[in-house]
């Protein structure tokens, strides 16, 4: 299946620290084979302040990701490992390697307290931003987590995050659970109660929502088990709390444009800030 979003490459941010280890860690789980790339990017004044320095950060930065490489290749002889420093702002230099067959991985800190300190985390700006699929990975816990969340909505974005969640599914043998999320119009609810025909009607139409997203998958990964879920609530809500045991969560990203281009969508933003299990966010199609 060449055109699934699932490939053998993998681009890491790396840089040592906890977040970045539980990053490497679940891209080694998942990896079978294929490339890995470590990438650590230095800011760009570090790097060029230390130019002519003979035992400078930048030579000492690069000496550690060659160990590091070499590690993980000599652990893992059935992965290809590459290593790559680079200088510049995190966010645009990862942009760049990401791509539609590309995998960035990056890890991120659990989530406690306010997740006003998340807004403007790596993950979320990334996420936000890049060509192809983002892995954002907080750190494990002991917890045995199993199945494959995918949310779905109708639209582009989310027929590309389920082609990506149901070709996790069958490579990993886990079940695909696929829901989508449903609410009466905000107008119905500033107004009044809307009576039980006009919610089952509603409630048809998502269903059909659906069956519609699933039925291509279905027939594309026959041996995948896929649970449809029809949930009524809201979207963040409901995927956060599915989401809690799972190994994966995988949701599209609408995304906006122009400046506004680093933030994601409200769910997947809102789901982000909240992160709880490793999530992968797909950005909506180029036409």
């Amino acid at each position: 299946m060449t055109d699934t979003l699932t490939t053998a490459k993998m681009v890491v941010a790396w840089d040592g620290t906890e977040p970045a280890r539980a990053a490497l860690d679940w891209s080694l789980a998942r990896a079978v084979g294929g490339e890995l790339t470590l990438v650590r990017v230095l800011d760009r004044t570090v790097s060029s302040a230390d130019y002519f320095t003979l035992d400078s950060t930048t030579a000492h930065a690069r000496e550690v990701l060659i160990d590091d490489a070499d590690r993980v290749s000599a652990k893992y002889p059935a992965l290809t490992v590459y290593s790559e420093l680079l200088s510049g702002d995190p966010i645009s230099e990862l942009r760049a390697l990401s791509g539609t067959h590309t995998l960035v991985v990056v890890g991120t800190h659990s989530r406690r307290g306010s997740t006003l300190r998340y807004e403007w985390s790596l993950g979320a700006r990334l996420a936000g931003s890049a060509n192809g699929p983002v892995a954002i990975i907080p750190k494990s816990d002991s917890t045995f987590h199993s199945g494959i969340v995918v949310g779905i909505d109708g639209s582009a974005a989310s027929n590309a995050a389920v082609e990506f969640a149901a070709a996790e599914a069958e490579r990993s043998g886990e079940d695909l659970l696929a829901i989508h999320a449903w609410q009466e119009p905000l107008v119905w609810r500033d107004t009044t109660e809307p009576d039980a025909r006009s919610l089952d009607t509603l409630e048809t139409l998502h269903r059909r929502i659906l069956d519609e997203s699933l039925r291509t998958v279905a027939a594309r990964y026959p041996m995948v088990r896929i649970r449809p879920s029809l949930v009524r609530g809201p979207a963040q809500s409901v995927l956060l709390d599915a989401s809690r045991g799972a190994a994966l969560l995988v949701v599209g990203d609408h995304g906006f444009k122009g400046l506004s281009k680093l933030l994601l969508g409200s769910v997947s933003h809102s789901i982000v800030l909240n992160i709880q299990s490793p999530m992968v966010v797909i950005p909506a199609p180029t036409v």
